[in-house]
């Protein structure tokens, strides 16, 4: 019995999970509470129910205060609204339209107890601080003020696609899951699609010349029916999340499964992001970890702005989801997909569907073919997905293949010249030329195809009898065959060579960032040198203009950085935000994204001790989503060694 077995029998909890409630509890210290009103369409009535508790509470003496509240010119909801007090919000003119936002800076400068701000999913106006409100409510409830706030089933991401099939309407402004599972209280806010459906013909949800057209297209009965069991499903999930934590937390026995492992391969495409969030669904089922990996072949190595964006948002999404994600080249997709799952125990793999006429030859089938042991589930997308006939067609004659047939061509008329001057071995010396070439610059099936079709024009021009495939000499055969092996030894080593290398020098930034500068790090004893280190380890990352920015009398300062690092005002301001809120912010985040600079804050054991400034000369390519991960970790590990010293 191992000690985890042993502890579980004996009725205590496991280190893990006191460990998981230890650091959820750290994170949540001094900050507000978030209450959720869940609803499958609109016009059930959360904005009602969130203002009858506001009143609730404030009858029991707490301050409650409207940040943003959308009635929709409904006279009850008015009248609920107009009995508390409202912070008046932010207006700006944009193409026209005068866009209302809740008034940050007067919530945090009232500070009241409780804030009511509306419509959770709403893509804030340009300019503003935050590009989603779901990032207003995170910055107000890290102020310590509790909030309150509603939302529809169908902006929740991992909800997107389903939502999107059932309805035929896809929303574009979502809420990342992780936001609702932080949640301290979700209220699921409901009422039987009959009574909805009257409720939107007597224009209580819309106004009345648009009540019938809704009726008739999104609030369909069997449309309401769907969407009120994804919602209750989703409820489901979210409760059966916290009595786990519970249950584990207090070492309540009970029937746990097996530990899963779910690996999602993704190419870059149209439907990668559904893919993820289909993914996350399947993991949350069967409450797996999961890994989302992309695996770059040779021939992806210069992806247009579209494809490398398709691939981005997929993995961003796969972030803001809680899954890990892993990108590298390879030249044999099928196979290095497979070695990864084997080398992290992988128990299931997760692939788009094949498509067009090239089924049996598409990396899908052969990672099927090769996956024992591991269950395969294929995606479908959603909506329909439109094909060139040129990709469906499987690629038996490509790039390599013609090079390598015009190096056949051009030793075998060299041999030809050269056959009354030197002998036959040495001109089945040079006829084995192309043979390496295709070996070690092509992939494997390249290289064989090259070596036979190199051993039969040989044997058809230069071996007696002349211009016939016969072999009278019997070492002619031995030497054909060593062709193939030869061919298949070298391309299955160049193939190596071609796998590792990219991975070395992708592996670089990772390795600097965390194993060098961890271990310099521990050999500093002052504050100052713990900046310097930071300073040049952030040179080393990448191109660009690189900044420790601390606190000082009046705001931050650049502590140790490049001269030119262009600290403007506005730029000031975005890291002073980083700063105080403890989060990554400006370029390449949904905060302040207008910014030069990335900056992310140094942040441990609930104090930040300064910001790291990356003023990239090419932050669309640098700032992926797993270089962002590194980013963190080398800020996290700055302020861990600060803490030490202090």
């Amino acid at each position: 019995m191992n000690t985890a077995e042993r502890i579980a029998e004996e009725g205590r909890p496991l280190p893990e999970d006191l460990l998981a409630v230890a650091e959820r509890a750290e994170q949540r210290a001094g900050k507000g509470q978030l209450t959720i009103y869940l609803g499958y369409a609109a016009g059930v009535g959360k904005t009602y129910a969130m203002l009858e508790d506001a009143l609730s509470h404030r009858g029991d003496g707490l301050d409650v205060v409207i940040g943003y509240v959308e009635t929709h010119g409904r006279a009850e909801t008015n009248a609920l609204a107009a009995r508390l007090e409202a912070i008046p919000p932010v207006r700006s003119d944009y193409r026209g339209l005068t866009l209302r936002e809740p008034d940050i800076d007067a919530i945090l400068r009232r500070r009241p107890q409780i804030v009511l701000i509306d419509e959770l999913a709403h893509t804030d106006a340009p300019g503003s601080r935050h590009i989603k409100r779901y990032q207003d409510i995170e910055e107000i409830l890290h102020a310590g003020i509790s909030v309150y706030t509603t939302v529809n089933i169908q902006h929740i991401e991992s909800q997107n696609d389903i939502v999107a099939q059932i309805t035929g309407i896809r929303v574009a402004e979502t809420v990342p899951d992780t936001f609702f599972y932080d949640a301290d209280e979700i209220r699921l806010i409901d009422i039987p699609p009959e009574e909805l459906r009257i409720r939107l013909r007597a224009g209580k949800v819309y106004v009345r010349d648009m009540a019938e057209q809704a009726v008739r297209r999104f609030f369909s009965v069997e449309n309401l029916l769907a969407l009120r069991q994804i919602a209750l499903r989703f409820m489901a999930q979210v409760t059966d999340r916290q009595m786990l934590t519970c249950m584990r937390a207090r070492a309540i026995p009970g029937p746990w499964p097996a530990g899963e492992r779910l690996l999602v391969g993704i190419r870059p495409g149209p439907t990668a992001d559904q893919m993820v969030r289909a993914a996350y669904r399947l993991a949350d089922r069967f409450r797996a970890d999961w890994i989302v990996i992309s695996i770059g072949t040779e021939s992806e190595q210069n992806l247009t702005d579209r494809e490398r964006r398709w691939l981005n948002d997929a993995m961003e999404t796969a972030r803001n989801l809680g899954g890990r994600i892993v990108r590298y080249r390879g030249g044999d997709v099928p196979g290095e997909l497979i070695r990864y799952a084997r080398q992290h125990n992988v128990t299931m793999i997760m692939l788009g569907k094949p498509r067009g006429l090239d089924i049996f030859y598409s990396p899908v089938y052969r990672i099927m073919v090769r996956s024992k042991g591991i269950d395969i589930f294929l995606y479908e997308p959603k909506a329909a997905v439109s094909i060139p006939i040129h990709r469906q067609l499987p690629q038996f004659v490509n790039l390599n293949l013609i090079i390598s047939a015009i190096l056949i061509a051009l030793v075998t008329i060299l041999n030809y010249f050269l056959r009354n001057v030197i002998s036959s071995s040495n001109m089945l010396i040079i006829q084995l030329i192309p043979v390496v070439a295709a070996a070690l610059l092509f992939r494997r099936g390249t290289a064989i195809i090259t070596a036979i079709v190199s051993i039969l024009i040989f044997d058809f021009v230069f071996v007696v009898p002349y211009y016939t495939l016969t072999i009278t000499d019997w070492e002619y055969f031995i030497s054909f065959v060593g062709y193939v092996v030869i061919a298949f030894i070298i391309s299955g080593l160049a193939t190596r060579l071609r796998y590792l290398l990219p991975q070395i020098r992708r592996s670089e930034a990772t390795v600097e960032a965390v194993t060098v500068l961890s271990r310099d790090l521990v050999n500093v004893a002052h504050r100052q040198e713990i900046f310097d280190t930071l300073y040049r380890h952030m040179k080393q990352f990448g191109e660009g203009a690189f900044a420790v920015l601390t606190p000082d009398t009046g705001g931050l300062f650049v502590n140790v950085g490049d001269p030119g690092y262009p600290l403007t005002p506005k730029e000031r301001t975005i890291a002073r935000w980083a700063f105080e809120n403890g989060r990554t912010a400006g370029r390449g985040t949904d905060t302040l994204p207008m910014g030069i600079g990335h900056y992310v804050p140094m942040k441990a054991s609930g104090v930040t001790f300064g910001v790291l400034a990356f003023a990239f000369r090419d932050p669309e390519e640098v700032l992926t989503p797993e270089n962002k991960d590194i980013l963190q970790t080398m800020a996290y590990l700055g302020a861990l060694a600060l803490e030490r010293v202090e």
